[in-house]
């Protein structure tokens, strides 16, 4: 609680001490169900370790149980119902989110596995923030709970804790939206925004068992599907092998996990619509074409580039796309180490994980409407500055025709974000360009793991690993946590912890 403590005090001397209480009050309000969420899913993993014959994992959940539990009793008692906020207070709700279950999840780490406290909560905050890098050399040697924990935090982190909070707990009303787009999600499926999240968390329910079917018809073991379909669709990354998907060297089922990989990216309201009328297929929206060109273009470009570098054609098809699949659905799931691959093609593989999936997905990175609405604007550029002073030019997305006034909030969004994005990437670069073996590592390969943690992708190569620095480890945490929250409210936090709500 010493972020709350420190911005507690920012807005006692900010002014109002009635005001700074209020705000104080709305944000621990909404954090109650926070902690209580956290506190169910470790009473689950405690059944499991029961279910699993693997009591002695069981502590390190009791405790988290114990602690997450005891926060949520305590400002249960202190703030007994959950305040309206406001979108500020829902984005501050989400940022410390992000830093506060990661930091209460740690304990089985801690105590199971036995991991220095750097590493376990590393661990922690690429499960919740649904990134996929690992500190565990060896995942294939954890118990089946702590196997399927971090399956499971990525999974509920692909839909986001914070929507999992407000489907349970949070009433119908303003605040359940602006939790809703806390989590970056505008569009509903459903009329209502609980019925939208019901909708959402239903399909990926579907999803998840349809994705356990597929692989073992693919020829994965039961166990082995269920973790690997929960961390595909979820777009997350985490596997039960130290060497992923190579493990099972099965062309079917890398297959099938990429296509779920394809599908975790895809919005949640194209799913609904396809599922609802299998015709719509035929009439994909602009994002979501753009998406499918995306992924053909870069595949191809990354296939040239390592046929290039490496020879064997059929082989360096078969990693190259399933590697790109991974990495613009910030997937994270590998089927080889991408240590030796050219500079070119690294680049390419990081501008995918700047670029992520489709909104309203499980997926991180800027997301593809971003970027085409950039390049749209650039397009429109071009025709006012080539065109006569007094044509009317109009820029369209799709079919839509976009009004002068959405442009301009559109594209002052995605510029910020982009900008913010490319400016957290290079301080990070630069920094990590300090911390590790310059005859070993290169700044392609530094610059490919810095935009694959801040775009929440997971892929990692032999730079990540428990042997690098601590300062490292923490540099990575924090664009993992950048990149889930799209900067913003992490912003907002900070000015928050030093100058409080003053304008």
């Amino acid at each position: 609680m010493s972020i709350v403590s420190s911005i507690y005090s920012q807005w006692e001397r900010s002014g109002n001490k009635l005001e700074s209480h209020k705000h104080l009050r709305i944000i621990l309000s909404n954090l109650t169900g926070l902690f209580a969420i956290t506190a169910a899913v470790m009473a689950l993993m405690i059944v499991v370790c029961l279910v699993l014959n693997e009591a002695y994992a069981a502590p390190g959940f009791i405790v988290t149980l114990v602690l997450s539990g005891g926060l949520a009793l305590v400002l249960k008692i202190l703030f007994p119902h959950a305040e309206e906020l406001e979108l500020r207070h829902a984005m501050l709700v989400a940022a410390i989110a992000y830093l506060a279950v990661p930091a209460v999840s740690v304990f089985p780490f801690l105590m199971v596995e036995q991991m220095p406290l750097v590493d376990a909560v590393f661990e922690s905050v690429s499960g919740w923030t649904c990134t996929g890098m690992t500190m565990i050399s060896y995942p294939e040697n954890s118990s089946h709970t702590i196997q399927l924990y971090r399956s499971i935090m990525e999974w509920i982190g692909g839909i986001g804790v914070i929507l999992l909070m407000v489907t349970i707990l949070i009433r119908p009303g303003t605040s359940t939206y602006l939790m809703y787009r806390s989590e970056t999600r505008k569009d509903r499926i459903m009329p209502s925004i609980q019925s939208t999240l019901k909708m959402i968390w239903f399909l990926y329910l579907i999803l998840t068992v349809a994705g356990v079917i597929l692989l073992l018809f693919a020829g994965m073991p039961i166990w082995d599907s269920i973790n690997h379909s929960m961390t595909a669709i979820g777009t997350g990354g985490f596997s039960i092998y130290s060497d992923g998907i190579a493990h099972y060297n099965s062309f079917p089922i890398e297959i099938v996990t990429m296509v779920l990989m394809i599908i975790g990216a895809l919005p949640f309201i194209f799913i609904f619509k396809i599922i609802k009328d299998p015709k719509s297929v035929l009439n994909f929206d602009s994002e979501v074409k753009a998406y499918f060109f995306i992924l053909f273009i870069g595949a191809v470009l990354v296939t040239a580039e390592n046929f290039l570098h490496f020879g064997n054609l059929m082989g360096t098809f078969r990693h190259s796309v399933y590697l790109f699949v991974s990495c613009l659905t910030t997937g994270g799931l590998q089927t080889s180490n991408l240590t030796g691959w050219s500079y070119t093609s690294l680049l390419i593989m990081s501008i995918a994980a700047i670029i992520g999936g489709c909104a309203g997905s499980t997926t991180g990175g800027l997301k593809v409407a971003r970027a085409m609405f950039l390049y749209t604007q650039f397009r429109l550029w071009l025709k006012r500055t080539l065109l006569p002073r007094n044509a009317i030019v109009t820029i369209k997305i799709g079919n839509k025709r976009l009004e002068d006034d959405v442009i301009t909030k559109e594209l002052s969004e995605s510029a910020l974000i982009l900008f913010l994005y490319l400016i957290a990437i290079l301080i990070s670069v630069m920094i990590l360009s300090h911390l590790v073996d310059p005859a070993k590592y290169d700044l392609c390969q530094i610059i490919f793991s810095v935009c694959s943690a801040q775009g929440n992708v997971g892929i990692q190569n032999d730079l990540i690993n428990p042997a690098m620095s601590s300062i490292g480890k923490v540099l990575l945490m924090i664009n993992m946590w950048l990149g889930r929250l799209e900067i913003i409210p992490v912003l907002l936090l900070l000015r928050a912890l030093l100058k409080g709500f003053k304008v």
